[in-house]
């Protein structure tokens, strides 16, 4: 099953040492709170300890993301390995979100917090990881890619019925 799905594992890992060594950066270079231009105009780093989930919810009850992430992993993994999301997009976006989910739990594992670093200039919006990004943009991405992929499947579907009825 490895074999199967190498570029899914290898995309996944790829995101996971991404979001590692981006956290790792920000934790041995800034002072917490400490934002530093990235992007003029559009984006800054700056070092927040998040102890929440998206947006800083349940900050106070940790131990639920620490609880879910897993299970939520595990369950992305058998829909994976029963090919529920046939089309390649849909996989390695799969890859992304587990990844960017264990990124963030091994944060909450070992330093009790969420290392973000992104924050926009122009708008107030939250500060984000590597991690936040795989996993929003891949579900976007899943949902898009899998819908289309369903849309294709059923139109060859219905063009066979009509084929096979023209005969």
């Amino acid at each position: 099953m490895i074999a199967r799905f190498r570029w899914t594992f290898l995309f996944g890992l790829g995101v996971f040492l991404l979001d590692r060594v981006a956290k790792i950066a920000v934790l041995n270079h800034f002072t917490l709170g400490e934002a530093r231009p990235f992007i003029p105009g559009i984006m800054q780093l700056r070092y927040i300890q998040n102890t929440g989930m998206a947006f800083g919810f349940l900050g106070d009850h940790q131990w639920i993301s620490i609880l879910l992430t897993p299970v939520i992993i595990a369950v992305l993994l058998v829909l994976l390995a029963r090919n529920v999301f046939p089309c390649p997009l849909c996989q390695l976006t799969l890859g992304g979100i587990m990844a960017g989910g264990l990124g963030n739990w091994t944060d909450r594992l070992v330093y009790g917090f969420v290392v973000d670093m992104f924050e926009f200039t122009f708008f107030r919006f939250a500060v984000f990881n590597v991690a936040d990004i795989f996993i929003t943009v891949g579900a976007v991405v899943l949902i898009i890619a899998y819908a289309l992929s369903e849309w294709r499947a059923d139109r060859q579907r219905r063009l066979k019925a009509a084929e096979s009825s023209d005969e």
